[in-house]
């Protein structure tokens, strides 16, 4: 009979990180849901879905952290208040998908209360210093740094120039894990962004080459990235994968974030579902009815696949994936 295998040790510093990655993110979830709480105590009938939507990703997300971490763990002796007022999240972390990450829809509140770009980034920043989130990476490139923030790396604006009082704003992933990336990518495909940039996002992630988009001239689009040195917002260049996905001018290499380089996804899709005109107005490159149903279906099996790999969530149905609505 041969020789059990021995357990391979954990490298040195490995279970300090680790321990370090979890109690980051249950001390950021904590201050963004007691923030986003004090916020709907202030405008109850405006903040309730978005409320209500941020503590269900948060949620998911810490149950598919490596140490599934559960809302009482996050919430600790606050777990019976949040509950009493905001019972679906709790119902349906574990069996529900979020359409969204936590700091996009936090920059949806903020844009619905401060309402124009500039006002948005002043008053991230000084929200980002009160809730004291740890630097993501003091090195962009250095993966081994093992903090995890829910903050996004990266925001963008986009807009159409015949209507520039009209601004979308979007957000990077905002996740640590690859793990976590793919599902909130293949969710977003499937049920969150619009049809022609889960196409674009798709088809690149399918094939060698994929199928972009060109956008009508009057697009505006402008990405920022937070200073955290100095808490202010600085304007980035698209990535390469974003000047081909959406023919944007100026794309350069970037370092590598591992919690996400780009916002432009999210706001161009808002851009198309809210402005006719550049739908109407925009070259979808190969596209058919026909080639996004496949593409949809393929997206959908390496999502089920990237579920199934989580023991956490045996809930969720992988034959027929459900969606948090925040409304119901």
């Amino acid at each position: 009979m041969a020789e059990a295998r021995k357990k391979r040790p954990m490298p040195p510093g490995l279970g300090k990180s680790r321990e370090f990655n979890k109690e980051n993110l249950k001390t950021c979830g904590f201050r963004l849901i007691n923030h986003v709480m004090q916020e709907f105590k202030k405008e109850q009938n405006n903040l309730r879905t978005y409320v209500t939507e941020i503590l269900h990703s948060i949620f998911f997300l810490g149950i598919i952290h490596e140490d599934h971490l559960t809302p009482e763990d996050i919430l600790s002796t606050q777990t019976e208040i949040v509950k009493q007022e905001f019972p679906e999240p709790f119902k349906k972390y574990k069996s529900h998908l979020p359409k969204r990450t936590p700091f996009s829809i936090l920059l949806d509140m903020m844009q619905l209360t401060f309402g124009t770009k500039e006002t948005i980034m002043k008053e991230l920043c000084s929200l980002m210093k009160k809730l004291e989130f740890p630097f993501p990476l003091r090195k962009p490139a250095n993966k081994n740094q093992r903090y995890y923030t829910l903050e996004s790396t990266v925001i963008c604006f986009c807009s159409n120039s015949l209507y520039p009082s009209q601004e979308y704003c979007g957000a990077s992933l905002g996740c640590r894990t690859e793990k976590a990336k793919s599902i909130m990518i293949y969710s977003s495909c499937i049920n969150t962004w619009h049809e022609y940039v889960s196409y674009a996002v798709m088809s690149f992630r399918h094939q060698i080459e994929g199928d972009s988009l060109q956008f009508h001239e009057s697009m505006q689009c402008q990405a920022y990235i937070r200073d955290w040195i100095h808490n202010t917002y600085k304007e980035r260049q698209p990535c390469m994968k974003c000047t081909r996905l959406f023919n944007l001018p100026e794309g350069a290499e970037q370092e590598h974030y591992p919690y996400g380089n780009c916002a432009e996804t999210e706001c161009l899709s808002k851009l198309l579902f809210k402005d006719q005109f550049m739908r109407q107005n925009i070259d979808v490159r190969n596209y058919t009815t026909d080639k996004i149903n496949k593409l949809k279906d393929c997206t959908k099996e390496r999502l089920r696949g990237k579920l199934a790999s989580i023991p956490s969530l045996s809930n969720i149905n992988k034959d027929d994936l459900l969606w948090f609505d925040p409304h119901t």
